[in-house]
C-alpha cells in the first residue's frame, strides 16, 4: 500500500469482500439515527445498506442536498432495500435558518480536521473490519449467485478448500452451494483450472443449489473419484495427464 497516494477515503475498507482491512472512517459523522451529509466523500451502496441494518434511518443535510453522487447512491441503496423487504433511508433536508448554529457546528468539525470527528463518533459506529461483511446483516438473502457449469467441472475440489466463506459443502451424493454466503471475492472463480465457475449479481431470497454427482473407480489408477458426468471413467489426475508421460501407477 502506497500511503503517499492514500487520502483515507475508506472505500477500500468498505468494499473489500473479505472485510480484511482494518480502520476507522474518520470522515463519517452520525447524530443518533442519522448519517450527516459531508461533501468530502461519497458513501458506497454497501456502506448504506450496512448502516441501515445498524440503525441509520435518515441521511441529514443542513441544506438542500444537490450532490448528485450522494443522491444516486441513496436511490440505488433504497432500490436494493426494497428488494430486501427493508424500509428505505429517508433524506432529511433542513432548510430553516434557525438551524444555522447546528450547521456552523458541523462545519467547524470539518475545519478542525477528521480526527475530531473520529473522536466524537459514538462507539457503536466505530466498526471493526469483519463488520463490513454484508452477508452477516442479511442472512435470509443472497447478493450473488454462484453458477457451476457441470460440463466443464472435473470435480478437482480446489474451490472447496480455497473458499474462505465455505460456500461449497460436500454431502454424500451431492454438492451443496450456499449462495447466501458468497461475498463476490472471486477466489473460487480465479482458482478453477477449468473456468467452470461464474459469479453473478442476483439479489433475492437465499437459494441453496444442490448438484448430484457420481462416485466411481478410475479405470487407470483404480482410485475412487467423483464426477458430474456419468460417462467419465478416469479421475481428474489421470484424465489430464499427458499420455506420453509415464504413469505413476504402472
Amino acid at each position: 500500500m502506497d500511503l503517499q497516494h492514500c487520502n483515507s477515503c475508506g472505500d477500500c475498507l468498505i468494499a473489500c469482500p473479505l472485510s480484511a482491512i482494518q480502520g476507522i472512517l474518520e470522515s463519517r459523522e452520525f447524530d443518533k439515527d442519522s448519517l450527516v451529509y459531508n461533501d468530502s466523500y461519497t458513501p458506497l451502496i454497501k456502506e448504506l445498506l450496512i448502516y441501515k441494518k445498524r440503525g441509520v434511518t435518515t441521511v441529514r443535510s443542513e441544506s438542500t442536498l444537490d450532490n448528485q453522487k450522494w443522491i444516486k447512491v441513496i436511490n440505488n441503496a433504497n432500490d436494493i432495500l426494497v428488494k430486501l423487504d427493508e424500509n428505505t433511508i429517508k433524506l432529511n433536508e433542513n432548510r430553516e435558518e434557525k438551524e444555522l448554529t447546528r450547521r456552523a457546528f458541523f462545519s467547524s468539525l470539518r475545519k478542525e480536521g477528521y480526527q475530531l470527528a473520529k473522536n466524537m463518533t459514538p462507539a457503536t459506529w466505530k466498526m471493526e473490519a469483519k463488520k463490513w461483511n454484508i452477508t452477516r446483516y442479511f442472512p435470509d438473502y443472497q447478493f450473488f449467485q454462484v453458477r457451476l457449469e457441470q460440463e466443464k467441472c472435473t470435480f478437482c475440489q480446489m474451490c472447496f478448500s480455497f473458499c474462505s466463506q465455505k460456500v461449497f459443502i460436500l454431502h454424500e451424493g451431492f454438492l451443496q452451494v450456499e449462495n447466501e454466503k458468497c461475498v463476490n471475492c472471486y477466489d473460487c472463480r480465479d482458482i478453477c483450472p477449468e473456468n467452470a465457475l461464474k459469479i453473478e449479481l442476483k439479489i433475492n431470497k437465499k437459494y441453496i443449489a444442490q448438484h448430484p454427482f457420481h462416485t466411481k473407480n478410475c479405470q487407470t489408477c483404480g482410485k475412487m473419484f467423483s464426477t458430474f458426468d456419468p460417462n467419465i471413467q478416469k479421475c481428474p489426475i489421470c484424465h489430464d495427464r499427458d499420455p506420453e508421460w509415464l504413469s505413476p501407477y504402472q
